[in-house]
């Protein structure tokens, strides 16, 4: 670490104010975002450390209620989730009577998922931690620079722009 650095990065006995230069890193967007998803999830965490429902738990089980029917590989593919966590993340879900897997007749290696009467209920009771969090997590933002967040989010996750999505669920 340089001695230019050193001295940009005071240390103190009140740790919240303590400034640190991390050099090049500052100026990496994977690290910074990480950085950044870190700091969103300790929000998420927060607010879900309270719920009967883990955040992970809940994405999943949203994310089968906008799409009933969908095969666990193709979740797990969509969220980044590693296949063997997907498939205890499901029996979890299961186990609680929260979804319900189906193994189609024509096709025994797909398991297709739905949501059940009580895992509709989970969501309508926790829905609103999820978005409280968000909006917690990124306050500092405006509504605009949120949208834009959002925006560049999607287009580096490699989805299409929200209306274009909005459209294509629609049809």
């Amino acid at each position: 670490m340089s001695t230019a650095a050193a001295e940009t990065a005071p240390v103190g006995a009140d740790d919240d104010k303590v400034t640190v230069s991390l050099g090049a890193l500052e100026q990496s967007a994977g690290f910074v975002m990480r950085i950044a998803q870190l700091t969103v999830f300790d929000h998420f965490f927060a607010v879900f450390g309270q719920s009967d429902i883990k955040i992970s738990e809940f994405t999943v089980l949203y994310t089968i209620a906008e799409n009933p029917g969908i095969r666990q590989g193709v979740l797990a593919d969509v969220l980044k989730i590693k296949w063997p966590n997907m498939t205890k993340l499901v029996r979890a879900l299961e186990e609680r009577g929260l979804i319900e897997r189906h193994v189609p007749p024509n096709d025994r290696r797909s398991v297709h998922l739905k949501v059940t009467a009580a895992g509709r209920r989970q969501i309508a009771a926790s829905e609103q931690n999820m978005y409280r969090s968000d909006r917690m997590a990124l306050a500092m933002l405006d509504d605009e620079e949120h949208a834009q967040l959002l925006r560049l989010s999607r287009k580096i996750a490699g989805w299409p722009p929200a209306s274009e999505a909005v459209q294509k669920n629609a049809d």
